[in-house]
This record gives C-alpha cells, sequence and structure tokens, in this order.
C-alpha cells in the first residue's frame, strides 16, 4: 500500500479518534458511554499500529509527527496517574481505614497481649526486685528519672512555638522509626516484632514502677496518657501489620508462597499507614500537652485531653466504615476515570508507547 492510500484509508478513524479525544482530555474517561470507550480503546490500538506503519514509509513526514502526537495524547489519557482526589482521601480516611483497622484486629490484639505481657513482667520485675531490674530491662538513662525531685518544675515556662515545633519533629520521627521497624521485623517471621512490642512493654512497665514509689502515678499518667492514646495503638497497628506480613511468610496456600506474601503485604502497607496521622497528632500531643509544666497545665487537664483523645480514637475504629463494600465508593487515593466496562472488557491493551 503506498503513503498516499494508506492516508486516505486510515484518515476517518485518525479523526474519530480526535473527536473523542477532545472529549476526554481534561474531563477523563468517564465522559464517554460504554460503547464510545469501546471504540476509543480499538481506535487507539490501531493508530498506534498505524503509527508503526507510518514510519516504514517515510522518516520525518508529517503524517509521522500527527499520529505520534495523537498515540502520545491517547497514551496519556489511558494510561496517565490521575490526580489525586482530595475527597477520596477524606472518604479513605474516615470510612475505609477503620474496616481496615476492623479486618485485622486479631492481629492488632495479639500485638496488644504482647505489649501488655511485657508490661506486667517489668513492672512485677521491678517492683520486686528493682536495682537488678532496673540493670537489665531498663536503658542507663532511666536511673536519671527522680519523679518528684524537680522543685522548680511548676514555675518552669512553657516551651516557645519554635521548641513546641521542634520537639514535635523528634517525637515524630523518633517513633515513626519504631513503628516501621516494628512493621518490618514481621520478616523475622514476626519473631522481630514479639520482640520489640514486649521490650516497649517492659519499658512502660518499668517507668510506672518508677513513679508510683515516688508517689506520683498521677504524674506518670498525666505525661503519658495524653499522647499515648494514639502513639500506643500506633505501635499496636504496626506490631498487627508485622504479624500480618509473618503470616504471609508462614501459611500455606495452593498458590505460591511469594505471591501469597505480596498479597499479604499490601494489605500490611494499608494497615500500618493508618500510623502516620496517629504518630503526627501523638507528637504535638506529646510536646504540647504532655511535656508542659504543671504550673502551664494541670495534670487534671492532661488527663481530660487523654480522655477525650481516647474516646475520639474508639468511636474513630469502632463505629465509623461499617456501610457494606457495594454502597462505598471511591475509597481509593487515586481514582481511576475509564468505566468499569472499558476496563472489564480487556478493550485497552497493551500498545507500543509513542515514538
Amino acid at each position: 500500500m503506498d503513503l498516499t492510500s494508506f492516508i486516505q484509508q486510515r484518515r476517518p478513524d485518525w479523526r474519530r479518534l480526535e473527536d473523542l479525544l477532545r472529549r476526554v482530555e481534561g474531563s477523563g474517561l468517564r465522559a464517554l458511554d460504554n460503547a464510545e470507550a469501546v471504540e476509543f480503546g480499538r481506535l487507539y490500538r490501531r493508530s498506534a499500529s498505524d503509527l508503526n506503519q507510518a514510519q516504514t514509509f517515510v522518516s520525518g513526514d508529517s503524517t509521522v509527527a500527527y499520529l505520534n502526537d495523537l498515540v502520545a495524547r491517547s497514551y496519556l489519557v489511558i494510561y496517565g496517574r490521575s490526580k489525586t482526589d482530595v475527597r477520596a482521601l477524606l472518604r479513605h480516611l474516615f470510612w475505609g481505614y477503620p474496616a481496615v483497622f476492623r479486618r485485622y484486629s486479631r492481629h492488632v490484639l495479639l500485638a496488644v497481649a504482647i505489649f501488655l505481657a511485657g508490661a506486667v513482667f517489668g513492672y512485677v520485675a521491678l517492683y520486686f526486685d528493682s536495682d537488678v531490674a532496673k540493670a537489665f530491662l531498663l536503658p542507663n538513662t532511666a536511673s536519671m528519672i527522680r519523679p518528684g525531685e524537680e522543685e522548680d518544675a511548676d514555675l518552669t515556662p512553657p516551651m516557645s512555638s519554635g521548641q513546641i515545633g521542634l520537639m514535635t519533629s523528634f517525637y515524630f520521627a523518633n517513633n515513626t522509626s519504631v513503628c516501621l521497624i516494628t512493621f518490618a521485623l514481621g520478616m523475622t517471621f514476626g519473631v522481630g516484632t514479639a520482640y520489640l512490642l514486649f521490650t516497649n512493654g517492659i519499658l512502660l512497665g518499668g517507668l510506672a514502677v518508677i513513679f508510683v514509689r515516688a508517689g506520683q502515678f498521677t504524674s506518670f499518667c498525666a505525661e503519658v496518657l495524653p499522647h499515648g492514646m494514639v502513639e500506643i495503638p500506633a505501635v499496636f497497628i504496626s506490631g498487627g501489620a508485622g504479624f500480618l506480613l509473618a503470616q504471609g511468610m508462614l501459611r500455606a496456600r495452593p498458590w505460591p508462597r511469594l505471591q501469597e506474601l505480596a498479597r499479604t503485604g499490601k494489605e500490611a502497607l494499608l494497615l500500618v499507614s493508618g500510623c502516620v496521622p496517629l504518630l503526627a497528632a501523638a507528637a504535638i500531643l506529646e510536646a504540647g500537652v504532655a511535656r508542659a509544666p504543671q504550673g502551664f497545665l494541670t495534670n487534671a487537664f492532661k488527663l481530660a485531653v487523654a480522655a477525650v483523645v481516647a474516646l475520639l480514637f474508639a468511636t474513630y475504629v469502632l463505629l465509623l466504615g461499617w456501610r457494606k463494600p457495594g454502597q462505598q465508593k471511591g475509597t481509593g487515593l487515586l481514582e481511576s476515570q475509564a468505566p468499569s466496562s472499558f476496563v472489564d472488557s480487556g478493550s485497552v491493551e497493551a500498545a507500543d508507547a509513542p515514538a
């Protein structure tokens, strides 16, 4: 076929594809009905094939440039990443994630049990044999903690906004690293995750004993609970995500173990992603509330903040997101613009990228 006949024969399809492109560029493939979406996929594949053929006739011809532009625009419409839908993000945070949390609540409860076992062990060990337990169970800096001995604690001025911002960043970075390590150690078949949960529980139980012996248990609660009501659950969630990874490595399935690990890994990442807003809130509460001196924020106020935070968290994970999957739309962070029939019918197949 000569170039002139080729152009005359194919030109109607190119014009039709151009017409469809004008409708979908800027508004997405949802601007087309099902039949037009299928037609768009067919014309795109044909134009990509025509581009390859045209390149064999002559290099640098205006027809080649025209087809290259046409195919490139179509490629971007079909395969280009859509913009983040803020409303979809909010729907996921308020409706999608609580459902994910409850779906893997058994993994999270396992993390809670291990952490509490460590806390009880640390409390009992330090309560009955303080010197030996401090030497083996707590970090060296624990000896510097002397609750009730800071005579001028009530007169300490509150931190400036700059100091609060600096401490918030520090707390967030530190707590995030702990949660990510706890999650990643699920790849040790859950052993590393369990170890970190247990040792962190020991630390909390041991510190509680130090404050109890000094008659400062209320101060201990006031300094731990305001941020702990979201920080500690974040640790539990990262532990649950780590155990989910371990499950993917251990559980036998009809399909390959690597495929099961890939599937559970995606779910584990989705679960642990909920730690980010929790840790951000915890860092703000720790720097702005828990570490505020008594002369600025009383223990009673701090405990009231902790109670409100705990109530909000419980409401979030237990009451939200109970709609049925068929009633919940657009929970993904990035929504595809292609109609379902367009995708399901397999109309768009892999084609050569534009030259």
